[in-house]
């Protein structure tokens, strides 16, 4: 009986009817009740161990064949006489108590492993629902870029007679432009545009974050705006990127975390650009909706190749986002 414990977990079925099976034909061999109570820690582990790991069906199959099995022990086996009934009572505590216990594991066990697949679904529906999102906004800047390219070049075009030099700083903007939508338009590839609604206002930019501060202000979060380094033309697709990792930050800031504190700093370096959201509320209060405003931000600045920071601000204290985002020199795409 012991033997069929060696594969409880693996084979759960098969060791219950190893054990009820070593159980019934010692019973009818002979073996008095009494001498066989050495062997109930087995059986309790047997159906515990089938309950705990067999689906609905094959479980109650289990139960039902134990309780027939001690039935019929406690009737072959037994002493007989007046404490019949009570080893009856007690053959059933025997058998269903261990079988319960092991559906409550089982029922608890599978709950814990839906509420992970459940959250890991979540996170992959939010980091697609963000792509998507990115998707349409840098659509949307692509095709400004492209109006104002056929803009300007019908305008070079008109001029190129009458001011060449006109017409040659025309060419140079279209230049420009076109490289930058040029950098956008390779974040884009490989991202899956869904259907847009029909009304869509124009995409914010690094220049409004002036106003997403004031709307902050006024909503009650004291908050600054700073900005460190030679200012730089950007991509506007890198400076959707640095508005919305700002408001998102905010908005966790005002919704999750008691600050009194909050600064927003933009630094300009050669090679890249840096936005940083601190605050001096309490640690882990600023991440918000399970997380998936985080998953937001490093999507966008993954789409750069940037790094994004999430945590406690070790030498400030409280919390910090920390977004860098690589700048390309727009004369390696000319």
């Amino acid at each position: 009986m012991a033997a069929g414990l060696v594969v409880r977990r693996r084979h759960p079925l098969v060791c219950v009817t190893v054990v009820l099976a070593a159980l019934l034909g010692q019973s009818l061999l002979g073996v008095l009740a009494n001498e066989q109570v050495v062997v109930i820690p087995i059986v309790i582990v047997a159906l515990y161990s089938a309950a705990a790991h067999l689906p609905p069906a094959p479980a109650l199959g289990a139960l039902a064949a134990a309780v027939a099995v001690v039935a019929v022990a406690v009737t072959v086996a037994g002493p007989g006489g007046p404490d019949r009934v009570s080893d009856y009572g007690f053959g059933l505590v025997l058998v269903a108590a261990p079988w319960i216990a092991g559906r409550i594991v089982r029922r608890r066990r599978l709950a814990e492993e839906g509420a992970v697949a459940g959250a890991a679904v979540r996170a992959r529906q939010a980091a697609e629902e963000e792509r998507q999102r990115i998707a349409r906004e840098l659509h949307d800047i692509v095709s400004h870029g492209l109006s104002a390219m056929i803009v300007q070049s019908s305008a070079a075009a008109e001029l190129v007679d009458r001011s060449p030099d006109a017409a040659k700083r025309a060419m140079e903007q279209v230049q420009a432009t076109g490289v930058a939508a040029m950098q956008d338009m390779r974040h884009i590839l490989g991202l899956i545009r869904a259907h847009a609604p029909g009304d869509r206002q124009p995409q914010p930019d690094l220049e409004d974050l002036s106003e997403l501060i004031e709307r902050e202000r006024a909503a009650g979060l004291p908050v600054s705006l700073t900005f460190r380094g030679g200012p730089r033309d950007l991509p506007r697709g890198v400076g959707l990127s640095i508005y919305r990792i700002v408001q998102e930050s905010l908005t966790n800031v005002r919704r999750h975390a008691d600050a009194s504190v909050c600064e927003v700093v933009i630094t300009y370096a050669a090679a890249a650009v840096t936005v940083e959201v601190v605050n001096d509320g309490a640690p882990g209060t600023a991440v918000g909706d399970g997380g998936f405003g985080i998953i937001g931000m490093r999507e966008r600045v993954r789409l750069y190749d940037g790094t994004l920071e999430a945590g406690p601000d070790a030498a400030r204290g409280g919390w910090v986002v920390r977004a860098t985002i690589p700048l390309e020199d727009p004369r390696d795409d000319g």
